[in-house]
């Protein structure tokens, strides 16, 4: 399957119309996989953790209101793969929220839309067909619903239903980049970060919701000190990676990246984004590792959004054979 062909599957997607209400739970599913993946970097997912994100956004955007086991069973095979717990196929035959989390029923994207989506801008323009389902107004919310926001180079014409083209270059990251921030500005921003989630943690006993922390401000400036669609994040006026985060995985569901933290207590394996040890995201934090700058991770505890903020912390090793950076808990590496 090329991109033509998934956005041609795209916009023949079965929906169901009563009336004058639009039954828009297949776009809304494929939407939240979408944003999903491009967060998490995984095709699969369970139907206990897909449900109440589904269903909220089925009451919000769509005018027909379904429950989110209808989508999770019917949507078409050719995108889509729903089995239960044990890996028998789930028929298009109806099936009710109870019995798909009696039989812990999972899904997962097909190998050739997640090839698609894999291409450079793929995953946004997919996202444009699914809007053309929607009413105008209502997009730009979709769209930070759905977490599916475009990087600023990608706002342009370009994603409005156009192919990218052979001749179509995307920005590079420049690997040196980093060097160009001076290290006490670097500094000087990451212990306001540090004594401003100090004060949040304490405000709230503990855990931080995810959107009290949206709002940082640093001299006058606001600076993103998190990104909703990235475990690792750094700020476009720093050099080097500021935050790391591991979302929140009930007891029984997979988790994409396996952050984990060694039997001593002191030292966190964090794991690249993908595998390709120049990303971008990798290189950040490389970038902090080698300057010896300090971080947070953020770890999600309940469905809530609500994480635990845990300060400073230093890349101290990589491993490229393993993919991971080791990240400890006691202070930088030593020269």
């Amino acid at each position: 399957m090329d991109e033509n062909g998934l956005h041609e599957q795209l916009r023949s997607l079965r929906t169901e119309r009563v009336g004058d209400k639009d039954a828009l739970h297949k776009p809304l599913l494929l939407l939240w996989l979408f944003g999903r993946y491009l967060d998490e970097r995984s095709p699969t997912t369970s139907f206990e953790a897909a449900e109440d994100p589904l269903n909220h956004l089925i009451d919000r955007f769509s005018l027909r209101k379904v429950p989110a086991s209808q989508p999770f069973w019917e949507l078409e095979r050719t995108l889509w793969t729903p089995t239960t717990e044990v890996g028998s196929p789930i028929a298009e035959t109806p099936r009710s929220a109870k019995w798909l989390r009696d039989n812990g029923a999972q899904g997962s994207l097909r190998d050739e839309v997640v090839n698609v989506l894999d291409e450079p801008r793929g995953i946004f323009t997919a996202a444009d067909v699914l809007y053309e389902y929607f009413a105008p107004s209502v997009v730009d919310a979709l769209r930070s619903a759905v977490r599916l926001v475009p990087p600023v180079f990608l706002r342009t014409a370009a994603l409005k239903r156009e192919a990218p083209t052979a001749t179509t270059k995307l920005p590079q990251t420049p690997r040196a980049k980093g060097r160009e921030v001076s290290i006490e500005f670097e500094r000087s921003v990451r212990n306001a970060v540090f004594e401003w989630l100090e004060d949040l943690s304490a405000q709230n006993g503990g855990p931080i919701p995810f959107a009290q922390m949206t709002n940082f401000i640093f001299e006058g400036t606001r600076i993103p000190i998190l990104n909703p669609q990235s475990g690792i994040h750094k700020p476009a006026k720093l050099g080097s990676a500021l935050s790391i985060k591991t979302v929140y995985r009930r007891p029984t569901e997979e988790r994409p990246y396996e952050d984990e933290v060694d039997g001593s207590g002191r030292i966190l394996r964090y794991k690249y984004r993908g595998e390709d040890p120049l990303h971008s995201d990798n290189v950040a934090l490389r970038n902090a590792m080698e300057r010896k700058l300090p971080l947070f991770w953020l770890k999600g505890v309940d469905p809530n959004a609500n994480y635990e903020a845990h300060f400073p912390l230093w890349l101290v090793a990589e491993r490229p054979e393993q993919h991971l950076f080791e990240v400890s808990f006691e202070g930088p590496p030593k020269d």
